[in-house]
């Protein structure tokens, strides 16, 4: 796993064609104390009623995010350049991530935020429900030294996502370029979290469903829905 976070760490550094926006930001004010909601949605989503699911959820949570951003990728750019447009827009001090196909359980926000609150930490995922669950990491505590896969249904401060932003798989070839940017994120989430000594917390919850239904893109264009 090391070799793997040094060899993402030298794809960043080297701003290969890979990198959509790895620019470093301006220091600004992020509204304390509030949250977004963030999808990354393309056109079938819009119409075959799964981005209204998952927008349903989060307007039934316990605790309602102060904003909901959703970015319509019109023209395939695929999930990671999606996900950086997002990024770029939020303004508040949290941000959670729910993908367009999956939907949030009332209680998710409230418990990440309750937990981040508690531990002091930067970065808090849950689990998915039972019936279906492909990873199996349900209760493994997070190193970030060591990290493994937490999907993208995380919270996490806004300012260290930005820090780090989103990136193309920098070892696929064209075909499947956009595959991964979770997890490069996540990687390079936990590379700051070590060189800032911040914490990432597992919340040994399940707080969300994932639908697999046929239609996953995994982030790549022309891939499931988005065909």
């Amino acid at each position: 796993m090391g070799e793997l976070i040094d060899d993402v760490t030298e794809a960043i550094e080297a701003k290969t064609e890979a990198v959509y926006s790895l620019e470093h930001y301006l220091p600004r004010t992020l509204i304390p104390d509030t949250v977004t909601a963030c999808i990354a949605a393309h056109p079938a989503r819009f119409t075959n009623g799964k981005l209204e699911r998952a927008l349903r959820s989060i307007v039934n949570q316990t605790r309602q995010p102060d904003r909901i951003l959703v970015v319509n990728d019109r023209d395939g750019h695929g999930a990671g350049w999606n996900r950086q447009q997002i990024l770029d827009q939020v303004q508040t001090e949290w941000m959670a991530w729910c993908d367009s196909d999956d939907e949030w359980l009332p209680q998710h926000l409230q418990r990440c935020l309750e937990v981040a609150e508690a531990t002091g930490a930067m970065f808090v995922f849950p689990w998915m429900t039972e019936d279906n669950d492909p990873l199996g990491h349900f209760g493994i505590p997070f190193n970030p030294a060591t990290p493994h896969h937490t999907t993208i249904t995380f919270l996490v401060r806004t300012d260290a996502a930005q820090a780090v932003g989103f990136i193309n798989d920098p070892f696929q070839g064209d075909s499947q370029k956009y595959g991964n940017e979770d997890w490069y994120h996540i990687v390079g989430l936990s590379q700051y979290a070590v060189r800032n000594s911040l914490q990432m917390v597992h919340l040994a919850e399940r707080t969300w469903r994932y639908h697999a239904d046929g239609g996953n893109t995994s982030g790549v264009p022309g891939q499931g829905d988005a065909r």
